[in-house]
């Protein structure tokens, strides 16, 4: 489970700089014909984010409890999700947080959790978030790596990776990472 967590840690951090620099990096023009080649000819992972795998309509804080008393302070949370998602309807994602506070308000989160549908088949993931809580809410972004699963309902997400947002316009919000 640790080994996971750094995985997707890393993975998290990596799309964090990529992210932050798109504009550095995408936005320049080529300086020669080769460079512009080996532009239009990359192979890249996509994100289709006009087609969100999950959203979330409601959420609701169970337990808040200190894990530390010293700095960093590090908490624990449990929450309880409801959600649409694709290919299965409504579901109910029952969520822990540990959440590292660090200098300047920025929240580190690594978190585990079980999707449940209606028919009662469901799946594990595990996630690893950075954002910050203001007065405006939450604003989060992170990765998702979901658990193989044998469930039938939830097959398409088997050992799938997300990434999922949350802004104090918009909840929970996971699209896929296509391969």
């Amino acid at each position: 489970m640790q080994t996971k967590i750094l995985l997707v840690s890393i993975l998290l951090i990596s799309i964090n700089v990529l992210l932050l620099d798109d504009k550095n990096v995408f936005g320049q023009t080529a300086n020669n014909e080769t460079t512009s080649h080996m532009l239009n000819n990359m192979i890249t992972n996509s994100l289709n984010f006009s087609k969100p795998v999950y959203q979330a309509y409601s959420g609701t804080f169970l337990e808040t409890k200190n894990l530390t008393s010293d700095t960093p302070i590090i908490s624990q949370d449990h929450a309880i999700e409801k959600a649409v998602m694709k290919n299965v309807g409504n579901v109910t994602n029952d969520m822990t947080f540990i959440n590292t506070h660090l200098p300047e308000g920025i929240i580190q989160s690594a978190a585990h959790g079980t999707i449940t549908a209606e028919d009662g088949e469901s799946i594990d993931w595990i996630s690893s978030d950075i954002g910050i809580i203001n007065d405006q809410g939450e604003l989060f972004n992170g990765i998702v790596q979901f658990e193989i699963t044998n469930s039938s309902s939830f097959s398409f997400l088997s050992n799938a990776t997300g990434f999922d947002k949350q802004t104090p316009d918009i909840k929970r919000t996971i699209w896929l990472i296509e391969k």
